[in-house]
């Protein structure tokens, strides 16, 4: 895996002061993820992502100090970007249960973004699951993203069953529909799948999942 032609373009910085320090920080970041992307964790060193952000070592140490601290920001960047995704906006008139259907569907829809479930991205965030076992920082991060999609899922899908008078236990399924979204990541980056195909494979397979358990709501996309 390359990385980003994004990622390998030097510096332009525009702006105040302060645009441009928030510039090359967040340019540094991205760099940051597609090194992790080519190299995992183990592999990435300040230089190679210093080269990668067409930046100077001391610049990137200047704002990130350390490796650990580089890191952690890199993973906090990316739980930034994933949970900034926009939310379409209520359908007028709509009942409480469509309002949940749509809901639902977009917050799929927002898993499978290209923005955030590219190879790079999804490589990364695999590259910090894959510590969480080992460093409490990153275990505490996911945890808290997960905790927060689980929590919010769940209650959507409390209100469309109310709606609908279908008696579901709304944990576990936000919990399962959450393992569908990482396992279909997983596999599509293991079968080099990131694109628009498997984006659609993983998106179909949790309107199919939840289109059982509330017939007619999900209906599968168009082709």
């Amino acid at each position: 895996m390359a990385l980003s032609a994004e990622a390998e373009k030097p510096l332009r910085l525009r702006g105040t002061r302060e645009d441009q320090t928030a510039e090359r920080r967040r340019a540094i970041l991205d760099a940051t993820v597609s090194v992790i992307g080519k190299l995992g964790l183990t592999g990435l060193t300040m230089k190679t992502v210093a080269d990668a952000a067409g930046c100077s070592y001391g610049v990137t140490a200047f704002h990130f100090q350390s490796k650990d601290g580089l890191l952690l920001a890199a993973l906090d960047h990316m739980l930034e970007d994933y949970e900034a995704l926009p939310q379409p906006l209520s359908q007028g008139e709509e009942t409480a249960g469509d309002a949940g259907a749509r809901r639902l569907r977009a917050m799929i829809e927002s898993d499978f973004d290209g923005n955030v479930s590219s190879a790079r991205q999804v490589a990364a965030w695999v590259a910090f699951w894959a510590e969480t076992a080992r460093n409490p920082a990153y275990r505490q991060r996911c945890a808290e993203v997960k905790a927060r999609y689980r929590r919010s899922t769940a209650e959507d899908l409390a209100a469309l069953a109310a709606a609908r008078g279908i008696t579901i236990d709304a944990d576990q399924v936000s919990a399962t529909l959450n393992a569908i979204v990482d396992g279909y990541w997983i596999a599509n980056l293991v079968n080099g799948l990131t694109g628009p195909e498997g984006r659609t494979a993983g998106i179909g397979a949790c309107l199919a999942y939840l289109d059982r358990l509330f017939p007619g709501d999900f209906p599968a996309p168009a082709p």
